[in-house]
């Protein structure tokens, strides 16, 4: 009688592993299919400019045209003087390397669809190369109005390249270190911007416009930065790339076209022709 009892308590408990054995074999079979679907729905063949929305093709096209035109006038307003103007190259040159910054995203050229992340994500590492070289530009002019020493514009231009820096080697790295890396470019922004705002004391009008506008838009670039492809991906592509595309324009043409059309007031000299005699060496 005993052996009748425990003969189908082993059967029980047989009934019940049976399933569990076959539903191993097929989870382990199904997890290959998963892991082959993942590449085939994350690697899809995404290419740039054919993927753009076409709202993200407006604003890129909008950033070339008007930093072509802003090069232009630059250039101009330089060419149109008696003497070189090394704030009139500077501001030039910024100009023309963000034409040629939005021109090449707007191309496709060096976007990265990003899919080690959290989620796919689009960065764009061109704007990175406009940020190293036409961020310290903007910063040599503002030294250049304020007559600020070497280690001034030493300081201010190491700062800002350190941030940008921190900010592209976060963009390629994955969360949580990308936010590491976004943290000590923010450490780096409060030094430049506590460097300018410690130059405003005794400056004229034209001059702390123009810090203010500087200060303002290198405070929405980590913003962006954030709340962007980079970071959380809150913010929509589109809403991202117009954000950037009109801080630019306000911080290169804003700041250039104010800055130029003020020039002798800004520099201080009524004659205009002050700054040109004593940058000579610099042309």
């Amino acid at each position: 009688a005993m052996s009748l009892k425990i003969r189908p308590l082993f059967q029980i408990l047989q009934d019940d592993a049976a399933p569990a054995e076959d539903a191993a074999p097929a989870a382990d079979a199904a997890a290959p299919a998963d892991a082959a679907a993942a590449p085939a729905a994350g690697g899809a063949a995404v290419s740039f400019p054919e993927d753009y929305p076409n709202s993200v093709k407006h604003f890129l096209l909008i950033g070339a045209l008007g930093m072509f035109i802003g090069a232009c006038i630059f250039l101009y307003l330089g060419l149109s003087r008696t003497k070189s103007s090394l704030p009139h190259s500077l501001m030039f040159i910024a100009a023309a390397i963000s034409t040629m910054c939005y021109y090449g995203m707007w191309t496709g050229l060096g976007v990265e669809y990003k899919t080690v992340d959290i989620t796919p994500r689009v960065i764009f590492l061109t704007k990175y190369i406009d940020y190293l070289i036409t961020q310290p530009l903007i910063l040599t002019t503002l030294c250049l109005i304020s007559k600020a020493d070497n280690s001034v514009l030493v300081s201010l231009v190491g700062n800002n390249i350190l941030m940008v820096l921190a900010a592209l080697v976060g963009a390629v790295n994955v969360a949580p270190f990308k936010y590491m890396w976004w943290f000590a470019g923010v450490i780096f922004l409060v030094l430049v911007v506590v460097q300018l705002v410690q130059r405003l004391e005794g400056s004229n009008d034209i001059y702390k416009i123009l810090s203010y506008i500087t200060i303002a838009t290198l405070c929405i670039y980590p913003l962006v930065w954030l709340c962007g492809s980079e970071g959380t991906a809150a913010l929509g592509l589109s809403q991202e790339v117009g954000l950037l595309t009109l801080c630019d324009l306000v911080a290169k043409l804003g700041f250039g076209l104010y800055f130029l059309f003020n020039f002798e007031a800004a520099m201080g000299d009524e004659e205009g022709e002050g700054l040109n005699d004593n940058s000579q060496q610099y042309v």
